[in-house]
Parts: C-alpha cells; structure tokens; sequence
C-alpha cells in the first residue's frame, strides 16, 4: 500500500513540470497555430513499418531512357520471334548497333536445355534490371532476373523424361557460307609439309587419279588415321608488313582412305573434287567439325592486322566471302573473335604540288573469325560497307 506522504512525493516532479509548461504558455505573445504545437520529432520506428510502401513499379514496363552511349538500337523491339534460317548475328542485330556486344547483356537461365542454344520459335525478350537491358528468353524457359547476391539453392533430383525441341539450334554463322571448312585443310605449313605422306604413284600408271582409282604413297607408318585428305601446296602466305612466310594454302583435290600398310602404302580415293597428282600430299582427316555456335565477341588483345587472301581467289571482297587474315592464335585470336576492316587508302598524286599522299584508312566491314591456326586465322565477312581487296587492315572493334 502507497501511503498519502509517499504518493504526495511521487506527484511533486509531475507537478512541477506540469507548472513550468503553465509558464510558458502564460508568457507566449501569441499563442502557436495547432499544427504547430504537434511534436516535431518523428513517430517511433514501430509507427514508421506499419505506413503502406510505395508500389513497386516493374522496370520492365517503364524502361529508363537510354543513354547516349547505349548499345541498343533505335527502335528497339521488346520482342523477337526466331525463326527459321536466322543466325545470332541477325537476331543480335535486332537489338544491337553492335552485335558483337550480345554477350554483354544476353542472361541464360541455367536450369534449362543448353542454355546457349536458341531455336526457332524461342521469344527472346528485352527487359530492365538494375536499369541495364537485359535479354533472355520468354516463357517458360525464361531465366529470371540476375540476382543480386549469390544463393544457394537445394533441389531433389528424381528421374524424369527429357523433351528437346525438334528443330535445330540456330547458329552464329551462315553454315552454307563456310562449309567446305569444316572437314577440310585449307591451311599448311614447312613443318607438316616436311613430315606429310605425299603420293608416288598409281594403279595402272595413269598420269592422274580420280574417284575410285588406286594410288601408292610413302610415309604412312600406322593405321591409327585411315581417312586422309588429298591437298596440293598452293599460294604463299606471307605476313605484308615484316615479310615473313607464315605457311601456305592447302590446295583440296579429295578424299582416300587407307587400304593397307607396307611400303608403299596403299589407298583408294573415295572422292576426287580435282585431279590428284603424284608428289601430292596426304593429311589425316579431321574429324572435328568447326563449333558454330559461339558467341560474337571482341578480342581480349587489341589486334592490328591485314587481309592476306580471299577464298575463291576473287578480286573484290563482299558479305559472307572467306578472308584470311595475319594474326592467329599466338596473337591470341579464337573463333568467335569480331574484327573490323578498314579500307587501305590509295595513294594519289596531289594535282599541283604533285606530292605523294597516302589517303586515310575508311572503315569499311566487319568479320568473325571462325577458325584459327597459330600464324593465320579464317574469318567471314558479316558485313561489308565498301568493296574490301587483299591487304584491306582489321582491327579490334
């Protein structure tokens, strides 16, 4: 129990307080609106969580405006149907001023079939994160947004029934523009040439062989290859700026395959595309296929070369021709790798100084590399803005 002496001494601090506010009040000139005697100080953080949030509005509906420097394209649909006979450089060029940035901004969603594979019929959607486009595919094969951290996550795996889509994947190039390189040599140096089988003769002394006929040949020392590719050293590929012979062009004349060993050596010739000669040589056949489905991408080194030779020996280069160019995989060139070529400048005669001057280089293409060696590389042209010619420069983009 609180006795009247002891709840008198409680009250006289409240008392006293209550006074002084009395005071102040008396001694105010005028009194304070009553919006301002509220409390200024801000309500307790319990009060502060129980206010509704703002909605949340989706980026991807309100995209922000794009930057100058954006690598979308004008107009950029939010949308692309793929359809059959498209390429990732054509689908790239839907979005991108510069398909080579596709990798930048493409987010596959790992769960599904290969995730860098897209077929005809895929939707692939342009959507905001963090304020950034973002592509991926739409539905129900759609990645989700990146996350913003890391996480972990942990599924039980029960067998299940696999479904693939019956079309084919599309690919980054044109596979009817390179397909005489996926099989066959086009490219030979000193080394291999010293070290290569090379025909001394055929069955029945014909001058020339064809489709079917038997040929003899010496150095073949083992089974272990029995396809062989029938070349004949062709063109000199030298470096323009230094001279240097970087190796030669493999001239393809067919196909034979190994009938037995000895010395000589046997061989049938399965396919002849020209006549097959004695001193010609023998490669094992390669059996890799050129991987098509790479991505468009700069090279990690900056890279100055030229043009050193056109498949098909044309004179004038244009879009999806086949161009050799200096640099290889020692100058840290790989398939995939975009380059830009810029025209040479010609030299004219100034009319009244009559001084010679070399005109300024003109961009004037793009091309993908698709098959490197260690000095050379092969490339396709994707786009060409100009006529392009042998010794034309490429350039890192």
């Amino acid at each position: 129990m609180i006795t009247n002496k002891r709840l008198g001494l409680h009250l006289l601090p409240l008392l006293a307080f209550a006074l002084l506010g009395l005071g102040c009040s008396v001694f105010e000139k005028s009194p304070q609106p009553e919006a301002e005697q509220q409390p200024t100080s801000p309500p307790p953080k319990q009060e502060q969580a129980q206010q509704p949030e703002a909605p949340v509005v989706s980026a991807a509906e309100t995209p922000p405006p794009m930057p100058a420097a954006s690598p979308l394209r004008p107009g950029v649909p939010e949308r692309y149907t793929v359809k059959k006979g498209d390429t990732l450089w054509d689908i790239a060029k839907h979005f991108l001023n510069d398909p080579w940035l596709w990798p930048e901004i493409w987010y596959v969603n790992p769960a599904i079939r290969n995730p860098h594979l897209i077929y005809p019929g895929d939707v692939i959607a342009l959507t905001w994160v963090n304020g950034k486009p973002v592509l991926t595919l739409e539905g129900a094969e759609a990645a989700p947004p990146p996350p913003s951290e890391p996480s972990l996550k942990v599924e039980k795996m029960s067998p299940s029934i696999r479904v693939e889509k019956l079309g084919k994947a599309i690919t980054t190039l044109p596979k009817s523009a390179i397909a005489p390189f996926l099989y066959r040599p086009f490219f030979i140096t000193d080394d291999q040439l010293a070290h290569a089988p090379y025909v001394i003769a055929n069955y029945g002394n014909h001058v020339i062989s064809g489709t079917g006929d038997r040929i003899y040949s010496e150095g073949i020392e083992t089974a272990a290859a029995n396809q062989f590719n029938v070349v004949r050293k062709g063109a000199t590929y030298r470096d323009p700026d230094t001279g240097e012979i970087l190796g030669y062009e493999a001239i393809n004349l067919g196909e034979a395959r190994l009938v037995r060993l000895g010395n000589p050596q046997t061989l049938d010739v399965t396919k002849a595309y020209k006549e097959i000669l004695v001193g010609d040589y023998l490669l094992p056949k390669e059996t890799e296929e050129i991987e098509l489905n790479f991505y468009p991408r700069a090279p990690k080194k900056d890279i100055a070369g030229r043009i050193i030779s056109v498949a098909d020996g044309v004179a004038k280069i244009g879009q999806y021709n086949v161009i050799v160019i200096n640099k290889g995989a020692e100058d840290g060139l790989e398939p995939g790798h975009v380059l830009e070529i810029y025209q040479a400048g010609d030299t004219v005669r100034a009319p009244y100084s009559h001084k010679r001057i070399k005109l300024p280089e003109e961009r004037a293409g793009i091309a993908m590399v698709f098959k490197t060696y260690k000095t050379v590389s092969y490339a396709l042209v994707m786009e060409a803005y100009k006529d392009l010619k042998v010794l034309d420069y490429v350039y890192s983009p």
